[in-house]
């Protein structure tokens, strides 16, 4: 019994729970169970993020399981016409982007109106983004916080925006431009989330990327609608500092041949590149060859263990592995840093606000128990990993049982 439904690596749960008479089936709405997907076709594409501690790739994850909902509605024909006949132009609140009203009106019978899960989710909003550790740990519907379903609304925001700027855009306001705009911001979405690199600043990582492949796609006709969309939300992009060098290393250029699936770096970068970010010598580093918008690039990933004292006496001796990734291209004939190298004090920050989040809605299983310590269900808990306690992902779940703060 539960107003709940997650999404882990051994398979999708649904539940059910009866409030004041009525009974809500989560796997009865077609946006929750395509939501749900959407997380296992995010891991399928990029796996590093499920297990990623940071709030943006966390709340991209839920945002990006909204839009496989809005895409999935979008793709039926009856469902098109029927949105342009109450929202012509897309911008007046419709039934397809507002996802999980039914979960939301079982939460709201049990919990009252300011639980964060009382009112559905709307891709069609107004949010700006903030750094996530100065947004509250949580709030009531209408207030934008930290917890990744919240935050999340900003990158289906963006998203949603995209869509309604590509359908605006045309001469024929018609299902069939609609049913065209959403193919198209999708084939740039997808590939941007394959690629993107889990770093602290994601959602301006997916803007850049999404304007490379546009530029790939396209030679760049889309570029002022995802701009736009994404500055609609608070978000400046600037992709082309994406792939710009910034710093030089010693050692030659990383070997990228086109037929080659792994990238090679040489042991005298890798060395370098421990220098810069660091941390020891013959500490491992991953890596592995991407393609962003047709361009080869290494990406090289550090993984900073970032102990968890500080934030809770109850996470005394835990540790999170941190990615901090880097890429790698050429300078002349040098192997160079592009775009920019990772801050191992924002790397930490990051972490914290990250974990503060999962304690303030109780989602850390501290024990060898598959439940919190109030009895709820984790989306995260404590593990022994090689002699060190680690803090593991287990899930992800689509309401959560937030404190409400009233």
């Amino acid at each position: 019994m539960d107003l709940n439904v997650g999404y882990g690596r051994s398979g999708i749960q649904f539940f059910h729970q009866t409030t004041e008479n009525k009974t809500t089936f989560s796997g009865a709405s077609t946006d929750v169970v395509a939501h749900e997907v959407g997380h296992g076709l995010l891991d399928s594409i990029n796996p590093d993020l499920f297990s990623t501690p940071f709030s943006e790739p966390d709340a991209f994850h839920e945002g990006f399981a909204d839009c496989i909902a809005l895409l999935t509605g979008l793709s039926d024909l009856e469902t098109r016409r029927q949105l342009l006949a109450v929202s012509p132009n897309l911008d007046v609140a419709n039934f397809v982007e507002s996802t999980t009203e039914d979960l939301a009106d079982g939460r709201r019978r049990a919990n009252g109106p300011q639980d964060p899960a009382s009112e559905p989710r709307h891709a069609l909003n107004t949010f700006q983004f903030q750094l996530p550790g100065t947004l509250p740990l949580s709030g009531p519907p209408a207030v934008l916080t930290r917890e990744p379903h919240s935050f999340g609304r900003i990158m289906s925001g963006y998203f949603y925006d995209l869509v309604r700027n590509l359908f605006t855009a045309q001469a024929n306001r018609n299902e069939a431009a609609l049913l065209t705009a959403v193919q198209t911001a999708a084939r740039l979405l997808i590939p941007a989330a394959r690629t993107a690199r889990p770093i602290a600043r994601y959602f301006r990582e997916i803007g850049r990327l999404m304007i490379l492949e546009d530029q790939s796609q396209n030679g760049g006709t889309h570029r002022d609608a995802i701009r736009n969309a994404f500055d609609g939300h608070g978000i400046a992009l600037g992709s082309a500092a994406l792939l710009a060098p910034v710093a030089s290393l010693a050692g030659a250029a990383p070997k990228l041949a086109p037929e080659a699936r792994a990238a090679i770096v040489s042991p005298t970068t890798r060395r370098d590149l421990l220098r810069h970010l660091g941390a020891p010598e013959g500490t491992h580093l991953a890596v592995n060859r991407h393609e962003i918008a047709g361009e080869p690039v290494a990406v090289v990933v550090h993984r900073r263990e970032v102990p968890l004292d500080d934030v809770s006496e109850r996470l005394a001796g835990v540790v999170v592995p941190a990615p901090e990734p880097v890429l790698l291209g050429a300078s002349g004939t040098r192997a160079a840093i592009l775009g920019g190298l990772p801050d191992p004090a924002l790397t930490t920050d990051e972490v914290f606000n990250f974990v503060q989040t999962l304690l303030e809605h109780d989602r850390i299983a501290l024990d060898h128990t598959s439940r919190t310590e109030t009895g709820r269900m984790p989306t995260h808990a404590v593990r022994s990993r090689g002699g060190k306690k680690v803090l593991t992902r287990l899930r992800f779940l689509c309401h959560c049982h937030d404190r409400v703060h009233l």
